[in-house]
């Protein structure tokens, strides 16, 4: 079975040089923020995800998870790691100082998030809705609830879970039919089913937590009478003790394509006890604190999958013989040479290593902008970060799980047969990074909320700051002698400035025709920002080359990718821009009633 190796020393050149987020020190929150304790995050993580998370990897795709009648049951070995974890203090990493959490920035837990769906996607998926979780009790909920739930969540001893989709509703949460009456007490009663619910039970935390979208009685129609709730497993006494269990079960763990390990629940809700958050009516704008964490967390953990399926395939390619060179052979001592010789095995691996590396990078400096927007002094700042944090997101779980997947199926190419077979984890890695592009809203839905609220919605503004960003940086480029980088990236930005000017118009009055054109757009979007990443990274390493100041290979591997990315990835952005310009007609070409 594959191994984890952490990507300690990209991860390390990331934060550290390239994003250097030790100058944000004078930020509150970044005040601890130095370059040795994100090293030290990242290398004790790393060991703890290799050593301990990785090996389960394999275990909770075999054994699964199993429904019995006094609840789930989880794979051997995730409980104890699940322990393991929280006596580590991971869980508290992110969560304010005053809640007894460490009070780090998130992109430290974003560390956590890339580690965890790289050792094991199905056990990062458990952890993983309490960060937003969190936020939402600490701005929405009652004190006492506050007192009785938050330290528990945020040490990790409780998990949480997120109630939304319905059987007959998927992302049209305003069809949901989950009720909530209220009771005299102040609590409500929360009757309803709910499915494709991850960790909606198990036997890793004493209680869960769950988060569940319901309508009071009279609720407008639609998502505009949605109310959120807190409805724990176990009820809370008011001195926090653990009473009994709450009106809730599970008919059915479902049977999927992967991430086994985790238990994908149909969950029933039978006058449950749920408590309001925040005002009645108002509950997806709760929720969607909760959906955002995700969707940056799904791509990032995508990103680690890929990573995992990545560095698995390139040490295959190391060790298996097959043929010689069409050069002639270079191990003459061996029967073969290794398949890396091979100019197309040699184009998958570059082709994986560009996504990872890049997706990376995107993935941590968005976070690194959700954080000043939470965080930064000056109130403008704070707006252009979240303006430009809102409009990224969609992008950032879009294309990264699109490419991660793509990026895991090269990896399983790679091996040949031996990829398709289970012996060799490559097959796992693609069947667990499949989900990740369904989870927190499909790419059709995330390309639908980029065009219609981020970019139409706005007129181009955020989006048009965004270019100036990256044109911005094209000059660094030019003053370390990256000529056909920056040439490369100019050229790109170019062209996707002139096609947002030209079709601008023609979305606001047609938005049929938006909506055909939204993700082939908003993937243009996407390889222009693996494009800035890689112009920053290559330029950072142009530097460090300079100085003559740190391991050669590892920099001068960076600009070579960097290269590989603009001349063979970022021209997919011509063809993309081709199916933008071509309109509706074509796509909506065959009447419904004769689409046969």
């Amino acid at each position: 079975m594959p191994d984890y190796h952490p990507p300690v020393q990209d991860m390390e050149f990331l934060l550290n040089e390239v994003l250097d987020v030790s100058s944000l020190a004078e930020f509150p929150g970044f005040e601890g923020v130095e370059a040795d304790l994100v090293s030290s995050t990242i290398e004790h993580f790393g060991a703890f995800a290799a050593q301990e998370i990785a090996p389960l990897n394999e275990v909770g795709d075999r054994e699964g998870s199993v429904a019995t009648p006094n609840g789930v049951t989880t794979a051997s070995g995730f409980a104890k790691a699940y322990q393991s974890y929280v006596d580590g203090g991971w869980p508290a990493l992110g969560c304010r100082e005053e809640d007894g959490g460490h009070g780090m920035p998130g992109f430290m837990r974003t560390i956590l998030e890339e580690m965890l769906g790289g050792s094991n996607l199905a056990f990062a998926m458990a952890p993983m809705t309490a960060p937003g979780a969190y936020e939402v009790i600490k701005h929405s909920a009652s004190d006492e609830l506050k007192e009785r739930f938050i330290p528990k969540i945020v040490s990790g001893e409780w998990l949480t879970a997120m109630s939304l989709t319905e059987p007959q509703c998927g992302s049209a949460l305003g069809l949901l039919r989950t009720r909530a009456v209220p009771q005299d007490d102040g609590s409500y009663r929360i009757t309803g089913t709910k499915m494709f619910n991850s960790w909606a039970d198990h036997d890793m935390a004493a209680n869960i937590v769950h988060l569940v979208l319901a309508r009071l009685p009279g609720a407008p129609e639609g998502t505009k009478g949605i109310s959120l709730f807190l409805v724990p497993k176990f009820l809370v006494t008011s001195d926090g003790a653990i009473g009994e269990r709450n009106a809730f079960s599970v008919s059915s763990v479902e049977k999927k394509l992967g991430i086994h390990g985790s238990p994908t629940c149909v969950t029933n809700f039978d006058g449950a006890t749920g408590y309001l958050l925040g005002t009645p009516h108002r509950g997806m704008a709760s929720m969607f604190i909760i959906m955002n964490a995700m969707r940056l967390a799904s791509g990032v953990c995508a990103t680690g999958v890929a990573d995992a399926a990545y560095r698995n395939a390139l040490t295959y390619t190391h060790e298996r013989l097959a043929g010689r060179s069409i050069t002639g052979a270079k191990s003459p001592e061996l029967p073969g040479d290794p398949i890396i010789v091979h100019p197309d095995v040699r184009r998958m691996l570059m082709t994986q290593r560009a996504i990872v590396e890049g997706g990376r990078a995107f993935g941590f400096w968005v976070s690194v902008n959700l954080d000043l927007a939470e965080r930064h002094p000056d109130p403008v700042e704070q707006k252009k970060h979240d303006n430009l944090v809102s409009l990224l997101t969609p992008v950032v779980k879009s294309f990264l799980t699109d490419k991660g997947f793509e990026s895991a199926d090269l990896a399983l190419q790679c091996f040949g047969g031996h990829g398709y077979i289970r012996e060799n984890g490559a097959e796992q890695y693609l069947r667990d990074i499949r989900m990740l592009r369904l989870g927190e809203g499909t790419s059709g839905i995330q390309a639908m909320d980029f065009i219609g609220r981020k970019v139409v919605g706005d007129e181009g503004y955020v989006l048009g700051r965004y270019f100036s960003t990256i044109r911005d940086s094209i000059k660094t480029l030019d003053d370390e002698g990256l000529l056909e980088i920056a040439d490369h990236l100019r050229q790109a930005l170019d062209q996707i400035e002139q096609l947002t000017r030209e079709e601008l118009p023609r979305w606001s009055s047609n938005r049929e025709g938006m909506a055909a054109a939204s993700l082939d757009f908003m993937n243009m979007i996407g390889y222009l920002s693996l494009g800035y990443m890689w112009g920053r990274m290559a330029a950072t390493a142009s530097r460090k080359l300079r100085v003559s100041d740190g391991d050669a290979t590892f920099l001068n591997n960076k600009i070579r990718t960097a290269r590989f990315f603009f001349s063979y990835l970022m021209p997919d952005i011509q063809a993309l821009a081709q199916r933008v310009r071509s309109g509706i007609h074509d796509v909506m070409g065959i009447p419904v009633d004769e689409f046969i």
